[in-house]
């Protein structure tokens, strides 16, 4: 059950839940849902089902060999690289892996370069609009 208690932490933080809203979803107290993530408290059969449902999954996926996606998850540059069924296979061969890392990682950098520049546009155009309101205010005085 140690990879059900990863793949429900991993599922809630790939969606950027809380582990309140979780656990408010789930009608359970925050620290009963730490707990489960934790592994001190097991897993029952009635809230794998519960989990499945909320996380629209199989309720076998929390009982699987295969772990969650790995997710580069940056506002809409969200991307995915490995879906669960390939995770095994992948990693039987670990430079192809390797290698998606890498060109994910390049992917993402460009992408982050490319979100960097416009928000320098943003600012430099911010930057002209308060210096033509300081203009115009000091005309007014």
């Amino acid at each position: 059950m140690v990879k059900a208690q990863k793949i429900i932490r991993i599922l809630r933080e790939s969606r950027d839940f809380s582990q309140e809203y979780v656990s408010n979803v789930l009608n359970i107290s925050q620290k009963t849902y730490s707990n489960l993530e934790s592994g001190k408290t097991k897993l029952t059969l009635e809230r794998i089902q519960q989990l499945a449902e909320f996380y629209n999954v199989k309720a076998d996926y929390f009982l699987s060999e295969d772990l969650p996606i790995i997710n580069y998850n940056t506002g809409e540059y969200s991307r995915s690289i490995i879906s669960p069924n390939k995770y095994n296979e992948i990693t039987k061969n670990n430079s192809e892996f390797y290698e998606r890392i890498i060109k994910e990682k390049d992917i993402q950098i460009s992408n982050l370069i490319k979100e960097l520049e416009s928000l320098k546009k943003d600012k430099e155009e911010l930057f002209s609009i308060i210096k033509n309101i300081n203009k115009v205010g000091k005309h007014i005085q």
